[in-house]
């Protein structure tokens, strides 16, 4: 079993997405009035369903008063990269690679403290962990203090909302200037990507811009759309969370709250190694095959 391990943690394509997507009416829709303009109707319905979530709890989210469509939560990152372009960036050990390949200028969290020339992007559930980087929530919530006291933006990636359990969420803190969610992981729409982004920005940066004027990727929220009513974000970690915790026993690995990822060691998984910190593991291939009956 435990050569299906994988480097890359990658969600679970589960096969009823598959199913369900080839259901999708494109011919209905187009035959009606406007039929793409469901950016409200997107975001009141993914909204719903993340404050709604039984396998996680959430807080905090309502004291944003902006609620805009986005390209995946990566399209967050990269206005990020522009609004603070006169900032370092800075990310923990074990955080989503595409930071690393698109900012040269970027520093570890845990190799200098926090400057208040800098900002932050963190994912939450962490993208290494599962749950939160290295050193809890205490060690975290010192480090958005320390934020706030500097005026340091946080920005905060819920990416693998969805996929995860047992989570409690807290948006609350003032540091924390927006939070990003989508269905790529969630509900298998990474190649068809959408999502939500909660802030308080109200300006001509490109986000909020794109949501005033309608120039959206609108037939990638109509099929969100279409997905969410069949959907949630509870649906993957029900459906594997005790394949999850079955085979990481087999394996003598640990199981995170991110159903997808389990953590190794130095002496099985030298070659996960990522960042120096974590042993991190893929876990896409054996939930599947688990789930097939072929494991």
């Amino acid at each position: 079993m435990a050569e299906y391990l994988t480097q890359k943690t990658q969600s679970v394509y589960d096969h009823e997405f598959y199913i369900k997507l080839q259901e999708v009416p494109l011919s209905e829709w187009m035959a009606k009035p406007s039929p793409l303009h469901c950016k409200d109707d997107y975001l009141e319905k993914i909204n719903s369903l993340i404050i709604t979530c039984k396998e996680n709890s959430i807080e905090g989210l309502n004291r944003f008063k902006k609620r805009d469509l986005i390209f995946g939560t990566t399209q967050s990152f990269d206005e990020a990269y522009l609004r603070y372009c006169e900032r370092r960036l800075r990310i923990y050990r074990g955080e989503y690679a595409y930071h690393k390949r698109v900012m040269e200028d970027f520093v570890f969290v845990e190799d200098e403290e926090i400057q208040k020339h800098d900002f932050l992007i963190v994912s939450l559930p962490f993208c290494s962990t599962g749950s939160i980087p290295e050193g809890g929530w205490i060690n975290f919530e010192k480090t958005l203090d320390r934020c706030l006291a500097l005026g340091v933006p946080v920005e905060v990636d819920c990416a693998y909302f969805g996929t995860c359990y047992g989570l409690e969420f807290n948006f609350n803190h003032p540091a924390i200037k927006a939070v990003s969610f989508s269905l790529s992981k969630g509900m298998g729409l990474g190649d068809i990507r959408s999502g939500i982004r909660y802030s308080n920005y109200e300006d001509s940066m490109p986000i909020r811009q794109q949501n005033l004027y309608n120039h959206l990727p609108l037939l990638n929220a109509k099929v969100g759309i279409f997905m969410m009513e069949t959907f949630n974000f509870d649906y993957l970690p029900m459906t594997y969370k005790a394949i999850q915790q079955e085979v990481c026993a087999k394996l003598n690995i640990e199981a995170t709250p991110c159903v997808h990822l389990a953590l190794g060691n130095s002496k099985d998984h030298e070659d996960f190694i990522i960042d120096g910190s974590y042993y991190r593991l893929g876990l896409r291939d054996i939930l599947k095959l688990k789930k097939k009956g072929k494991l």
